[in-house]
């Protein structure tokens, strides 16, 4: 993470993408406080792709089929939105990002950049 120094004060920029130590480390540290099961990872990931979009977070957990614990949630958004699967916005909605089609996939590979 980069720390940015201004008028004395230490304040963490935020990447929203990490490479893969950043990434590991963040589990590694993360995981320690929330243990979220393989099961709930891939329910709230199944639930976003299939809607594509929530205003708000709360919306995204009534559609849950069962309740889970807030910080368990929250985590698990975090992960999603580091996995570059889904776009937390600054005005609360979510939006799936990943490519789901084979056909999508393909073209993003070979897309040039700008």
């Amino acid at each position: 993470m980069k720390i940015l120094v201004s008028d004395q004060k230490k304040t963490k920029a935020y990447k929203p993408y990490l490479g893969i130590v950043e990434y590991l480390d963040f589990l590694l540290k993360e995981t320690k406080k929330i243990n979220p099961t393989i099961r709930n990872v891939a329910t709230i990931a199944k639930i976003i792709s299939e809607n594509k979009y929530f205003k708000t977070k709360s919306q995204l957990n009534k559609k849950l089929p069962k309740a889970m614990q807030y910080p368990t949630f929250n985590f698990i958004l975090n992960y999603l939105q580091k996995t570059n699967m889904i776009q937390l916005n600054p005005d609360g909605s979510i939006v799936w990002i990943y490519p789901t089609s084979q056909k999508l996939k393909k073209r993003i590979r070979k897309a040039k950049p700008l």
